[in-house]
């Protein structure tokens, strides 16, 4: 497994937009077209985000948006992890640690500036994704945001 996160471009664009989850995590994301969409709003108002296509060598496999909090207000002065998605057809194939080495591989690289943090949040109801974070070393915090329970991963005990 070779992951890594590509620029979403016009060659790959309508792929991404045509990834999804099982139906019974549809509830829990936005879809790509969604994500996009928020990432052109963000980048006009001048935050920065990248939406970033995964891919395991040549093959598309997921999509993660990442922005850096300036003036969003939720994070101020690090990095939240908006969107996490491994398609449908490669869920449970060992994606979700791999990807998540890229996500933080990335934010630690400062592309948008230094941070000591990675935020992300995620349902109550979205049990396998919370098992997934708090395995991979995320730690939750007692705030909770639009009925989002918040997680954090401290970037400074990075190896």
């Amino acid at each position: 497994m070779a992951v890594e996160l590509r620029d979403i471009t016009k060659k790959n664009y309508f792929d991404v937009l045509n990834l999804e989850v099982q139906p019974n995590q549809r509830n829990f994301i936005a879809s790509n077209s969604v994500s996009l969409a928020e990432a052109y709003v963000y980048d006009k108002n001048g935050d920065f985000i990248a939406p970033l296509a995964v891919y395991d060598k040549e093959v598309l496999v997921g999509f993660v948006m990442i922005a850096y909090d300036r003036k969003i207000g939720i994070s101020k002065g690090n990095y939240l992890l908006f969107r996490f998605m491994i398609d449908q057809r490669f869920q449970g194939l060992g994606y979700f640690k791999p990807t998540m080495d890229a996500v933080i591989d990335f934010v630690s690289s400062e592309p948008a500036g230094k941070a000591t943090s990675l935020w992300l949040s995620y349902e109550p109801e979205n049990k396998h994704a919370r098992s997934c974070y708090l395995h991979y070393g995320f730690k939750e915090t007692a705030q909770v945001i639009k009925d989002e329970i918040v997680a954090i991963y401290d970037l400074t005990t990075k190896n």
